[in-house]
């Protein structure tokens, strides 16, 4: 299924998730900056031993902040030693300065319980939104001291390309990727991102650490494997997206980067197989929750956007919500209980770029500032791939489940950043802390799929299912685990799950609340509105219906309308639109192919305006 503009409400579209990335920035205030080599514009710090101390004005021409070191020190080898500041780099410092030192080097700084580079773009400041405050903010400096990465991590970003000549980036190890818009390999160390995004995604991941330019990656030592599914404008489809994922399981991905999304009627079950491919090859997939409403954010919960909210309902995808430096929901991100696992840094993030979105031109060796939950997905990437360097057995489960349950809560600092309205269960477990994931080895008490019966809190039984624990109503007990072993726990032994939606019934169950006439059916782990002539349609009796309690019923996602039956033709009272239920999905059908394919023999069920817009929707069927 093809995605184009979401102005026709009939399709999909899939987009780099801080964008398309120039139209998000501007709708949400904040515009892509394009810096030039941050190495141009501030000074670096260096230690050089003179031959003499004759040479000592040459080192005034071209420095600053000149100390003279262990001057008090008699011992040969610490003569002539000076830490200095200068604009200028390394390389051109030992051109110009040639002949009169024993050694120059880039100055190696440290502090007590963190660490400082000497990239430009770094700090250890949370609150300096003109550095790299995320890194700080998440815990990865602190991090640093356990574990700065392993190159045996591969991590597949499947974007727009990756301009590996980039000045930050050229130095990371890569693995060979493909370019499915183009149909092409992509070699190792080549440029392939015509558009920015996915440059700008691995500048977050692993830019060169102290090399005195730029910025630094959270991970010092990592593997990326560039896929292109997106083109120049930021946009692809979801078949191009599946293909891109089972690329990258089959080729040795361990991660799988979708700052990604799409928005949408319904799931696309190519996309779904595909993850649910890559998530049994042991392959941690972390996508973004999008920017769908610029001003407010979008409820996932009522309208899901995909890969995202694609899990299958066994969490086979980490969502991702952006946050601000005090741990504030940005406007533009969405939101929801279901689809959303943990947040991370995601507003004016500084990082590498190879494309200027304002001038639609290259812009090599570039840096900019990004806002989107694009940007958040990366640095939860970057966190598992740390994770797994120091726990290398840990598989794809075990560390979705750390990194959900290690994640600080923020949700007392959102008091009305979900349309206006508490986020409270809204911005998944909290924003991502990756020291606290790093602090002890790997291990949970219960498995994925295990029962759990809470001895103090009243006998609740509770499923662990995609990190999380969810509680088991009666009903559902009875229909789907009376014959389940329990086993028994305080409901200490459950702290390091996060609460989940409760477990749905079985597939085809339908279900109501007290006080409401919808009528939902249960499918793939979601409820989908019924309408009365599709209950008739397909011969649903009112006698099936269980009433079910609104609490339950409200935790779990809802879906588009259960369509008709297929082959039923279908349109709207107040619209000529014409409609042919296939896939259970509406395609609408123009004139000659209606007539041509024979539909014209059968009736037409009309439908409310309201009711249409409801169904899932696919491509035309034009003759």
């Amino acid at each position: 299924m093809k995605f184009i503009s979401q102005k026709s409400k009939s399709k999909y579209i899939f987009n780099a998730a801080v964008g398309l990335l120039l139209l998000f920035l501007i709708l949400a205030n904040c515009p892509i900056r394009v810096l030039a080599s941050a190495a141009q514009t501030t000074e670096n710090g260096y230690v050089i031993q003179l031959t003499n101390p004759n040479h000592y004005p040459e080192l005034l021409t071209v420095g600053t902040n000149i100390n003279h070191l262990f001057a008090g020190n008699k011992t040969q080898q610490f003569q002539n030693i000076y830490s200095f500041k200068s604009p200028n780099s390394l390389s051109f410092l030992k051109t110009y300065l040639s002949g009169d030192f024993v050694y120059l080097e880039n100055e190696q700084q440290i502090a007590a319980a963190g660490v400082v580079l000497n990239d430009p773009g770094f700090t250890t400041d949370p609150q300096n939104i003109d550095k790299e405050w995320g890194l700080v903010k998440a815990g990865f400096v602190d991090a640093w001291q356990k574990t700065t990465g392993s190159k045996s991590n591969i991590v597949a970003v499947i974007d727009t390309g990756i301009d590996a000549t980039h000045q930050d980036l050229k130095s990371i190890n890569y693995v060979p990727g493909f370019d499915f818009v183009n149909k092409q390999a992509i070699p190792v160390g080549s440029n392939s991102d015509d558009n920015g995004h996915g440059t700008l995604v691995a500048g977050i991941l692993g830019a060169s650490a102290n090399n005195g330019i730029g910025v630094v990656g959270n991970n010092w030592q990592i593997t990326i494997m560039p896929i292109k599914s997106l083109d120049s404008k930021g946009q692809g489809d979801a078949d191009t997206l599946a293909q891109a994922i089972v690329w990258a399981a089959d080729n040795g991905a361990q991660f799988i980067n979708l700052s990604v999304g799409g928005i949408g009627f319904g799931h696309d079950t190519t996309l779904s197989n595909a993850i649910t491919y890559a998530f049994n090859k042991n392959v941690l997939i972390v996508a973004a929750a999008g920017n769908d409403v610029a001003t407010t954010g979008g409820n996932l919960d009522e309208n899901p956007v995909f890969p995202i909210c694609d899990d299958n309902n066994y969490n086979m995808v980490i969502g991702v919500v952006a946050t601000d430096q005090n741990d504030i929901k940005p406007d533009f991100s969405n939101y929801g209980k279901n689809c959303i696992d943990v947040s991370a840094p995601g507003k004016r993030i500084l990082s590498t770029i190879n494309f200027d979105p304002l001038t639609q031109k290259s812009a090599p060796n570039s840096y900019a500032y990004g806002s989107g939950t694009s940007l958040a997905v990366p640095f939860v990437v970057g966190q598992a791939a740390l994770i797994k360097s120091l726990y290398p057995s840990a598989s794809n489960i075990q560390i979705r489940d750390r990194i959900i349950s290690s994640a600080d809560p923020i949700d007392d600092l959102n008091l009305s950043q979900c349309g206006g309205a508490s986020c409270r269960g809204l911005l998944g477990a909290g924003r991502i802390d990756v020291l606290k994931s790093l602090q002890s080895a790997i291990s949970q008490p219960f498995s994925e799929g295990n029962l759990v019966k809470v001895t103090d809190l009243n006998g609740a039984v509770y499923e662990i299912l995609g990190g999380q624990k969810r509680l088991v109503s009666p009903f559902v007990f009875n229909q789907r685990f009376s014959t389940t072993t329990v086993t028994t726990a305080l409901s200490d032994a459950l702290s390091g799950f996060s609460e989940g939606a409760y477990v749905t019934p079985t597939d085809g169950t339908l279900v109501k609340f007290d006080k409401s006439p919808t009528v939902y059916i249960i499918e793939n782990g979601q409820k989908l509105p019924l309408t009365y002539q599709v209950f008739v349609q397909r011969g649903f009796n009112f006698a099936n219906v269980n009433t079910l309690s609104y609490e339950e019923l409200d935790s779990w996602a809802t879906g588009s309308f259960l369509p008709p039956l297929d082959g039923s033709v279908i349109k709207a009272a107040g619209n000529q639109t014409v409609y042919w239920v296939i896939g259970q999905v509406l395609h609408p059908v123009n004139y000659a192919f209606f007539v041509d394919r024979g539909l014209n023999v059968f009736p037409i069920m009309t439908v409310p305006d309201n009711d249409i817009a409801g169904y899932p929707k696919g491509d035309a069927y034009i003759r």
